[in-house]
């Protein structure tokens, strides 16, 4: 009796084992950010802030990449350095005007990916002095694509984040010479998967 019950209750753990799931890699989260003036009351009285677009909850302190699109290079680091901040947030505490508020919910996009979560982020590592084209044209500085912060940035162009991502991009003007919605599109690499798309917006104030 002790010699059958030994197997077959080995054959039950291994059939538990198989029928376990397998564990998933987490997905890397990719969002936006921009840079803005707050007037919150600081000395001075307008101080730069970096805020986050992101498309799910970020624990405080998560750190995120930011892209260089002119110069092509990933630069570390922004940090999440506040809860999520509501509409009423932004325009009490941070003072910021409405075309901006429009701009972080990304409410001039007609097809929105998603609903944007935004968090005040602060700059560090690398990101702390770094310096951003001051070419006409160029406006990194202003705002960009967010990627994980052991990210890499391939020869090709493409995204490594785990898996390996095409990146697209494309600038859509807003009615005036001032305003855009730019749009990040990351396309897995190894297959057909649905691609990321993150959007970000620049309204004139």
């Amino acid at each position: 009796m002790h010699n059958w019950i030994a197997p077959a209750a080995g054959a039950l753990m291994v059939a538990l084992c198989l029928a376990a799931p397998v564990a998933q890699a987490a997905e890397p989260t990719f969002g936006g950010w921009r840079n803005l003036g707050s007037r919150d009351g600081a000395e001075p009285a307008l101080r730069d802030v970096p805020f986050a677009l992101l498309p799910a909850p970020a624990s405080r302190d998560a750190r995120f990449a930011i892209y260089d699109r002119e110069s092509k290079r990933l630069v570390c680091c922004l940090q999440v350095a506040s809860a999520e901040l509501d509409d009423t947030a932004l325009r009490k505490v941070y003072q910021l005007p409405e075309q901006w508020v429009t701009d972080l919910r990304n409410a001039r996009s007609t097809a929105r990916p998603w609903p944007t979560r935004v968090y005040e982020m602060r700059r560090t590592d690398e990101l702390v002095d770094y310096g951003f084209s001051d070419a006409p044209e160029a406006y990194s500085d202003l705002g960009g694509l967010l990627v994980p912060a052991n990210a890499r940035l391939l020869p090709d162009g493409s995204v490594q984040a785990g898996s390996t991502y095409r990146l697209q991009f494309r600038s859509t003007p807003l009615g005036d010479d001032s305003s855009a919605l730019d749009r990040f599109t990351l396309q897995p690499a190894q297959d057909a998967g649905k691609p990321v798309v993150v959007e970000v917006s620049y309204g004139t104030y």
